[in-house]
């Protein structure tokens, strides 16, 4: 069943570029017919993180503002992901109408499309809400960055758009994900550890595969389980596993801050 995802925060700089790269590129190497999206029509790097030139033809942009068809903007990614691209041009980004997106999206013809969209609450930041099947929310355990967050729900609600859940990015053995459940008021789907591996990542190359053995690349795996339903995206190898996300368990759990750590410990001087 095709569904569409807006990967959305209130906050920019928490991960969603991250999340939307990498979890495409589970998805897509768990062979998931994927395509990403890069509706951040004011600061869009997708392009970058997955090595691809924007330059190279069209973009989101061109197909919002009528001068191209979506076909043509979808480029070949990694593992077989598709990805539509945003252009850098401030040109384009006058030029294209957020009001096209839905048109956009109903032109591509694959099981999941996840959609980077811009922080803040702006047209094109809330377009993608209101057209998404549903809201994946992303955000730091910060509470600046739940709270602005927490105020994307509310507006992916008053749509009436289903939030799956969110995904709290760079926790560590004392992020309360409890407490961030509470505040935002969804499931929390993921906890993607604070992991070094994540910013030695190059531009042009997903941290999943760049370090498919690092804690954050087994917790994007993991998300990706757990909104298809198959677990097959988690290799059950004996390494990693859910000690390796040191920020997964929540607080009271019987010995997830010692296994997290050991976890952590084992990827990083191995």
């Amino acid at each position: 069943m095709r569904r569409v995802y807006a990967v959305a925060s209130g906050k920019g700089g928490v991960g969603k570029t991250t999340t939307v790269a990498n979890l495409g590129v589970v998805l897509a190497a768990g062979g998931h017919e994927t395509v990403v999206v890069d509706a951040d029509l004011g600061m869009g790097n997708l392009a970058g993180v997955l090595g691809i030139d924007a330059d190279a033809g069209p973009t989101v942009h061109d197909v919002l503002s009528g001068s191209a068809g979506v076909a043509d903007a979808v480029r070949e990614g990694p593992v077989g992901l598709s990805v539509v691209p945003a252009s850098d041009d401030i040109d384009d980004f006058a030029a294209a109408d957020p009001a096209n997106l839905s048109v956009l999206l109903n032109g591509i013809d694959a099981e999941i499309i996840l959609v980077d969209t811009s922080a803040g609450l702006s047209h094109d930041s809330v377009e993608p809400l209101r057209v998404a099947d549903e809201v994946l929310l992303v955000s730091t355990p910060t509470r600046g960055s739940l709270g602005d967050t927490a105020k994307t729900r509310e507006v992916a609600g008053r749509f009436e758009t289903t939030v799956t859940g969110a995904v709290l990015t760079r926790t560590t053995p004392e992020t309360d994900s409890t407490a961030a459940e509470a505040h935002l008021d969804v499931p929390i789907r993921a906890t993607i550890p604070d992991d070094p591996a994540v910013s030695a990542a190059e531009a042009g190359e997903p941290l999943v595969i760049a370090a498919a053995d690092a804690p954050a690349t087994d917790a994007y795996r993991r998300l990706g389980a757990d909104l298809t339903g198959d677990d097959s995206l988690v290799p059950d190898d004996g390494e990693g596993g859910a000690e390796a996300d040191p920020g997964a368990a929540g607080p009271g759990a019987s010995g997830a801050d010692d296994e997290g750590r050991t976890g952590f410990l084992r990827w990083l001087l191995r």
